[in-house]
C-alpha cells in the first residue's frame, strides 16, 4: 500500500501543506533560515505533519543551481521541526527569495501498489484527473530518480528516517523548483529530532 499526497484547496496550520508563510509555535521568536553559500534568507516549500512535529522545508532560492540547494549537507537548504499547538504564521523577510505565490494543501490517499511510480498511474485512472495533483508520498519506500542518497543522522549515526518523496507542485507558474521535474526526499530520526532535504533529477 502506496500513502500518496493529493492536492487539497483545503489547509490548516497544524497539516502538510505547501506554500504561504511557515509557523512558529506560541510567541517564540522565529529565526528565518539564511543560506550558508549567499548569506540570504532561504524560500519556504512547505510542511509535512509527522510523529516528532510539523517538518518545516527551506531552500535556497536566490540564485539557482548556484549554492548547491539540492545537497542534504551543502547548508542551502534545510528543515525546521516545529510544535504543533498554538501555532502562528511566522513573518517573511523583506530581501531574498522566501515564498512562494500558491497555498494549498494535502490529502492523504491510500493506493493499492507496489511501488511509488504505480500508485500514481493508479490514481490517476482511477479519479480521472491530471497526475500533477499528485504532490508526493508519505512513508513506505522512497522512489529514487538516481542513486540512494539516503542521509546519515548526526546524532546516533544510522541511516535516516524516510517521511516523503515531494514532486515540484500542481502548477508550473508557482512549483518548487527541483531542477525541472525533480523529485525531493525528506528524511528524519528521532533520536536527536532532526531531519534532512535534498532532491534529484
Amino acid at each position: 500500500m502506496i500513502t500518496l499526497l493529493i492536492k487539497s484547496d483545503e489547509f490548516d496550520l497544524r497539516e502538510t501543506s505547501f506554500g504561504g508563510l511557515p509557523v512558529k509555535s506560541g510567541d517564540q521568536n522565529f529565526d528565518w533560515p539564511v543560506c550558508k553559500s549567499c548569506q540570504l534568507p532561504m524560500q519556504y516549500l512547505g510542511r509535512i505533519a509527522t510523529d516528532i512535529g510539523l517538518e518545516q522545508i527551506f531552500m535556497c532560492q536566490n540564485n539557482p543551481g548556484c549554492c548547491n540547494e539540492w545537497d542534504s549537507e551543502s547548508g542551502a537548504n534545510t528543515v525546521l521541526i516545529t510544535d504543533s499547538s498554538c501555532l502562528n504564521c511566522a513573518s517573511a523577510p523583506t530581501n531574498g527569495e522566501v515564498v512562494r505565490n500558491c497555498e494549498h494543501g494535502a490529502k492523504i490517499v491510500e493506493i493499492d501498489a507496489e511501488d511509488y511510480d504505480e500508485a500514481r498511474l493508479k490514481w490517476k485512472e482511477e479519479s480521472g484527473l491530471g497526475m500533477r495533483q499528485v504532490l508526493g508520498q508519505v512513508y513506505g519506500e522512497p522512489q529514487w530518480l538516481q542513486n540512494d542518497e539516503t542521509p546519515t543522522c548526526a546524532g546516533c549515526g544510522n541511516k535516516m528516517r524516510f517521511v516523503a518523496q515531494l514532486e515540484q507542485g500542481p502548477n508550473w507558474e508557482t512549483e518548487m523548483n527541483f531542477g525541472g521535474g525533480g523529485c525531493a526526499y525528506l528524511f528524519d530520526c528521532r533520536c536527536n529530532g532532526s531531519a534532512k532535504f535534498l532532491w534529484q533529477c
